[in-house]
């Protein structure tokens, strides 16, 4: 099982969620929780049946789309 470090590496060199576990790419979402600064976010792997939730936190912004 990968560490909450080696995960996050792979995630973003990826660029898709995969399971912590098996290394499956695109677990289900489950429920979803927000934060002041952070998501904490449940997945459950299809393919091994592992849960895992991850947590995602605020790290910049950017300039929206104005409305037409």
């Amino acid at each position: 099982m990968l560490s909450s470090e080696d995960w996050y590496k792979e995630v973003v060199r990826e660029g898709v969620v995969i399971c912590r576990a098996c290394g499956a790419p695109n677990p289900t979402m489950g429920a979803c929780g927000v934060g002041a600064i952070t998501v904490h976010q449940e997945y459950v792997c299809e393919a091994c049946g592992h849960w895992f939730t991850a947590v995602f936190a605020l790290t910049g912004c950017y300039d929206g789309i104005e409305d037409t």
